[in-house]
């Protein structure tokens, strides 16, 4: 072969660097896993990460997924963690941050791209300092947007505080220094465009929403056992699935579930996180133990089932948390052929899209009253309703939001 033949079919590198990665199941994890699969097609993919699981659950069959053999990953060693503590957490994210770092400044070349996520937040920071340094090609997947999502998780207690604004500053100038930022939403990049408003030069901001396993997340014909069971009974159940967080406001849903009389409501909650442990104790206090029950985690064998286990899927945002992050969870519900109820902010990338494709319904957290009154009115009569929704979900999730549609993306932009 000549040498003209061998340079061809040589193909460019890209570092992919994030704090978990597979086998984890988290939904990070889990995203750049797939992601740093199709770059395959066109780079030589090489992944610097963590040695972290945050699930116990973290095998999974390599019928569902398996990783490109492809792909060189490189793990760092990063201790043990307890992902519910603040402080644990923030002081491990910086010393996280240093270490995938100082592993990529040592293997990256200058021009060769360099692909991250918002997680660990600090490493932005650095990857920034890189680019200027080595003149390297910076994208950064957003999947939250720090600090502004410190304020509604409780973190920093104000924008006017004079850590935010010495963190917003100079993370601004990290966003504004990328060549590329990747957002999940039209809310996200509405904040996104203020941040970077003051940069020389502006990066290119492109949306690209998470995407719904379509193949292996697919509406069950029968109803599985459980949920059969309870409609004989008369019962319809709402479910949370998915990280049970300081941002997802679920306490603030909880408390209203306790003024709602609808005795034929159940709510289910699968996950954990941070709020579990003060879910429950809410639960026992408010006397709900016969009407919410917690399943803990689930892995993603588990996950069709789990997901057409339900009448209507719960997704929630706290107060303040507009373009600051969409839930990854949407786009599995909506492959389960599954109406949504979102309560986060009406003008959220997932609003517009339930209003748009009018597959569930949206409240403001505000809006107790309004709140407390659709779980009060909802019973069997609503199952016609829920199934239409439902089945304009399925056809939103194969046209707009497949995985297919959706890395394709990813691979046009990087």
């Amino acid at each position: 072969m000549s040498k003209k033949n061998i340079t061809e079919i040589v193909k460019p590198k890209l570092w992919i660097v994030t704090e978990i990665f597979y086998p984890d199941q988290t939904s990070t994890a889990y995203i750049m896993s797939k992601i740093a699969n199709k770059m395959t097609e066109k780079y030589e993919v090489h992944v610097i990460t963590t040695d972290t699981l945050y699930q116990q659950n973290s095998k999974i069959s390599e019928n569902y997924f398996k990783l490109e053999e492809a792909i060189e990953v490189v793990r760092i060693k990063s201790g043990s963690l307890n992902k519910n503590s603040l402080i644990q957490r923030s002081i491990r994210l910086f010393i996280l941050s240093n270490l995938l770092y100082n592993e990529l400044k040592r293997r990256v070349s200058s021009n060769e791209k360099v692909f991250i996520v918002t997680n660990p937040a600090p490493l932005l920071l650095k990857c920034a300092k890189l680019k200027k340094k080595k003149n390297i090609l910076l994208n950064i997947l957003i999947h939250d947007v720090f600090p502004e999502n410190t304020i509604p998780a409780g973190i920093i207690r104000s924008r006017n505080s004079f850590l935010f604004k010495l963190l917003s500053c100079r993370f601004n100038k990290a966003y504004g220094m990328a060549d590329k930022l990747i957002v999940l939403g039209r809310d996200m990049k509405e904040v996104v465009e203020q941040k970077v408003l003051k940069s020389k030069q502006r990066p290119d901001i492109t949306i690209i929403e998470n995407w719904g396993d379509v193949d292996n997340i697919i509406p069950f014909v029968n109803k599985p056992e459980l949920l059969y069971n309870r409609h004989q009974n008369g019962f319809l159940t709402i479910q949370y699935a998915g990280n049970i967080g300081r941002v997802q406001g679920l306490d603030s849903f909880l408390e209203l579930f306790s003024y709602s009389n609808n005795k034929q409501l159940v709510l289910d909650l699968w996950g954990d996180g941070a709020l579990t442990g003060s879910l429950k104790e809410l639960v026992d206090t408010k006397g709900l133990n016969s009407r919410v029950n917690f399943y803990g985690n689930y892995s993603r064998d588990e996950q069709n089932i789990v997901l057409n286990s339900m009448d209507i899927a719960l997704v929630t945002l706290s107060d303040g948390m507009f373009g600051l992050g969409v839930p990854s969870k949407t786009y599995n519900i909506l492959s389960a052929g599954k109406p949504i109820l979102f309560i986060g902010d009406l003008n959220s990338e997932i609003a517009l899209l339930i209003r748009e494709e009018s597959i569930g319904f949206c409240f403001s957290p505000d809006d107790e009253k309004g709140i407390i009154d659709f779980l009060n009115g909802l019973t069997p009569s609503y199952f016609p309703q829920l199934a239409e929704m439902g089945n304009r979900a399925r056809i939103v999730a194969e046209k707009k939001y497949s995985e297919r549609t959706i890395l394709n993306k990813f691979l046009e932009t990087v």
